[in-house]
């Protein structure tokens, strides 16, 4: 296995570059972090994980469940540096046989860990459970470590993502201060529409307001004309959004979006047309030229037919606003979601959402396996407690009632006595969700069998 230090200079370089874009090094502990290195944890059932990001001379630990209170350690002679270059779950079962690493300060003498490798190849850092013992882990094991380090480049993208959010919203301040008065003055562009259409008859005498509102709105403005569906007007952000030039005016709808039959903006311009009534959309798709390639972007619309502008009798407004990065943050997380459950179902947990007011669950195969019901079997609130020893069911309750008042995790050992009359001890957690008024209204959960605790 190569060293750290015999990397070629320029691919070390590259790899530094891309870790230091995400803006994670040396940061504080998140939760988003550190839930999923409990959640490593609580799927191989053992004490210790951490997720590292790997800098020149130091590994960072982002994440750290039952290692001390570190937050680094030097990279020079790092088990984890060692795995950053390793093709694929690097797995040592009994590091006492290792001579290199016999004598860790830690008495650590089982380690397992995954790379964290960006969507262009650079190895970030890593994602490693360990044990005080020797520990035998398969090959199902390391696959589900593998999706951990899949998801942990999730949610690193994603918190970039939102970082780079703030920094556009700061950087566009000054341009919202500007348009403060005309947006105060309209409120919002929809009910600008409806002053537009009130206000027909009076538009040559506020052209110059209204050409300023126009071409100064932070989201995509158009205008067509009937029944031609030729472009009569189109703002800056209308020409970015679409990402072609000025001589988008005079073009035809279907020239300027390829393959527009078919698609919902096109139909809903046909309602209004018809009609003569605003029709919204939220998060449609959109084909247009990005270079000399066709590329889908998601938008926000709303169409408003006019009435007269200038020279033309019949026309169409329509307003666009670009959310394709939300979109697919939404289908990233999603995605994230799918793995998570793999996951979980990979290392026996069972997993529940219960609704408080209704006491309704729904519950994956493994936890109605957990209380001896099959899969297909009805399942909910009652039948979990009725399947608790009564010893613990008031300690549970009461444990419960805690996490929803300190907003905090529960976690818990109990038996529970399956219907043929076999005791099985579960190890449970849960997290409270909360509504809009910051009412407990559902708990989710994940437990798992376990062995019958030490006394």
């Amino acid at each position: 296995m190569s060293n750290p230090s015999q990397l070629p200079s320029d691919t070390e370089l590259s790899r530094i570059l891309a870790l230091k874009h995400y803006k994670i090094l040396d940061t504080p502990p998140e939760k988003g972090f550190d839930d999923l290195a409990q959640l490593a944890c609580n799927i191989f059932n053992l004490p210790v994980c951490l997720i590292t990001f790997i800098d020149e001379d130091t590994v960072f630990f982002k994440a750290n469940i039952g290692f001390g209170n570190e937050t680094s350690e030097p990279r020079q002679g790092s088990i984890c540096a060692q795995t950053l270059m390793a093709d694929k779950v690097m797995v040592m079962e009994d590091i006492s046989q290792i001579p290199h690493f016999a004598d860790n300060t830690q008495q650590i003498r089982f380690y397992a860990g995954a790379p964290i490798i960006s969507a262009k190849g650079h190895r970030l850092g890593t994602i490693c459970v360990m044990d005080y013992k020797a520990v035998v882990f398969n090959e199902r094991h390391q696959e589900v470590l593998s999706s951990l380090a899949k998801i942990v480049l999730d949610h690193l993208d994603l918190r970039l993502i939102g970082l780079e959010d703030e920094v556009l919203r700061k950087n566009n301040s000054e341009l919202r201060n500007e348009n403060e008065k005309i947006i105060a003055r309209n409120h919002n562009l929809v009910e600008y529409q409806e002053q537009v259409t009130e206000a027909n008859n009076h538009l040559e005498h506020l052209q110059d307001s209204f050409s300023m509102l126009f071409h100064l709105a932070p989201i995509g403005i158009g205008v067509l004309s009937t029944p031609d569906r030729v472009i009569r007007q189109a703002n800056s952000a209308l020409i970015k959004i679409l990402e072609c030039n000025e001589d988008i005016i005079a073009q035809t709808i279907e020239n300027l979006i390829p393959d527009v039959e078919g698609q919902k903006f096109l139909n809903l311009i046909n309602e209004v047309q018809k009609s003569g009534k605003s029709a919204q959309a939220s998060e449609i798709k959109l084909r247009v030229v990005k270079g000399s390639q066709l590329s889908d972007i998601y938008v926000n619309v709303s169409i408003q037919s006019v009435g007269r502008l200038g020279d033309h009798d019949h026309n169409i407004m329509f307003l666009v606003t670009d959310v394709t990065e939300l979109v697919q943050a939404k289908q990233l997380t999603e995605e994230a979601n799918v793995v998570l459950k793999s996951a979980l179902e990979a290392g026996s947990v069972g997993y529940t959402v219960v609704e408080f007011a209704t006491g309704r669950m729904e519950s994956n195969a493994q936890l109605k396996s957990n209380y001896g019901f099959e899969a297909d079997e009805p399942f909910d609130y009652t039948d979990l407690f009725e399947a608790m020893l009564p010893k613990y069911r008031m300690q549970i309750k009461q444990a419960v009632q805690k996490a929803i008042e300190t907003n905090d995790i529960y976690n818990a050992e109990y038996e529970v006595k399956w219907r043929d009359g076999s005791i099985h001890w579960i190890r449970a957690y849960g997290k409270p969700k909360y509504d809009s008024y910051g009412r407990a209204s559902h708990i989710i959960g994940l437990n798992k069998i376990i062995e019958q605790p030490d006394k």
